[in-house]
Formats: C-alpha cells, sequence, structure tokens
C-alpha cells in the first residue's frame, strides 16, 4: 500500500484490496536491486496474483517490466535475500528459477515447503547475522515482525543504506514509532522496538518494507 495513513489504519485483508481500487494504490512489498561482487542480487521479490482469478502472464507481472526498464532480465538474476518469509515478500522468486536464495533465522524445511507452494526449486542457502556474504553487504537480524525477520545493511557511495524488511514498514510507521499490526505486534513489542533501535542506528537511509527509501532523521537518538 503505497499510502502509509492507510496501512496505519489496520484494515484486514479484503478491506485493503478494496482501499487499493479505490485509491489506485497498491501493498506491492519494496524489492531492491543490488550489484555486488559482480553479482545482480534482489532483496524481497514481492508478489503478484497466482490464483486462478488473478493470474498475471510473466510478460506483464510489474517487477519483470520495472527489471526490463533497467535492462535486467529475469535470467540476470543471480541471488535473492528474502528478508521474511510473509508471502508478499517472496511469492515471485518462482520468476527466478536459476536464482540461489538465501534465507536467515528460520530453518530450511520452512523455506521447502514455501517454495513448494509456488512449484520453485531454487537452490538455497542460509545466512546468520554478521556472517561474510558479499562485498558492502551486511545481514541484521531485526525480529519482531515475525520470528525471524533479518534486514539487509548496504554500503553505498559513503553511505549507509538499511533494507528494513516489516521491521519498518512505511515511513509513516517510523515517523510514529509503530508497527504494523499483525497478531505479534502486542506480545512483541519489546523486540520490534529493539530491532528499530537498531536499524535508526546504523542507517542513513531506510529502505521500508512497503514504501520508498527515505532519511533517517532519528539517527542517534537511541
Amino acid at each position: 500500500m503505497r499510502d502509509p495513513e492507510v496501512w496505519k489504519l489496520g484494515f484486514n485483508g479484503p478491506e485493503i484490496r478494496a482501499l487499493e481500487q479505490d485509491l489506485g494504490v497498491l501493498n506491492l512489498a519494496t524489492v531492491i536491486l543490488v550489484e555486488s561482487d559482480g553479482l545482480n542480487i534482489l532483496i524481497d521479490t514481492s508478489w503478484e496474483g497466482t490464483s486462478d482469478e488473478t493470474v498475471v502472464p510473466i510478460e506483464q507481472n510489474r517487477l519483470v517490466m520495472e527489471l526490463n526498464y533497467f535492462g535486467v532480465k529475469p535470467e540476470d538474476i543471480d541471488e535473492i535475500f528474502i528478508t521474511h518469509w510473509h508471502w508478499d515478500h517472496w511469492e515471485n522468486i518462482y520468476l527466478f528459477p536459476q536464482a540461489r536464495v538465501y534465507f536467515a533465522g528460520c530453518p530450511s524445511n520452512f523455506v521447502k515447503k514455501n517454495l513448494g507452494m509456488i512449484s520453485a526449486d531454487n537452490e538455497i542457502l542460509k545466512l546468520n547475522e554478521n556472517d561474510d556474504w558479499h562485498s558492502g553487504l551486511e545481514i541484521l537480524k531485526t525480529d519482531g515482525h515475525s520470528d525471524h525477520d533479518h534486514s539487509l545493511v548496504i554500503q553505498y557511495k559513503n553511505k549507509t543504506f538499511v533494507a528494513a524488511g516489516d521491521a519498518i514498514v512505511s515511513k509513516m510507521y517510523y515517523h510514529t514509532d509503530t508497527f504494523f499490526p499483525n497478531d505479534r505486534v502486542t506480545d512483541f513489542q519489546e523486540e520490534l522496538q529493539a530491532s528499530f533501535r537498531k536499524i535508526v542506528n546504523r542507517a542513513d537511509f531506510i529502505i521500508p518494507g512497503h514504501d520508498g527509501p527515505f532519511v533517517n532523521y532519528k539517527k542517534g537518538q537511541y
């Protein structure tokens, strides 16, 4: 959902879909293309409807069209890192059958089960916080929204960007120090707040899970 005020209202699934139509906005998760060590890496893959009613031809998939705009084809993607395994952040993996899929914080059989739901058979590899992965990239544990969220720290032109996944859903959630009202928001407030602070203390720019990047004006406040 591109309107963060609508996100904050806590509508359920059908209501959000109706709002999408009324407002002309989308609740697609943010996807980030990173180039490191000569590889094209996607951070999350978002989703496109795959039910019988909404299946979209690959050439019309919005992620494919966005990549094409930058001269990148699905087969050019070498690796994928998923911030957390909520379906709206990974369902498009089937578009990239040759890509290695990296994950953190959850068991491999959980990942394989999810990939099986979309008939994907990608190679999977597990990472942990602070693992040496690629130049300028660092895995950061930021659980709370789920029990396995991990963000990605990206060093670029002497600035620190953090791809936060849903540890920070949008600029409005960041601005108001609040969290997406899923079923964990009450019982895991300490974890949510700790992950929020961890990101805010590191980032010059934050790339949230469902919004565009923004300057982290709170850096150093925690």
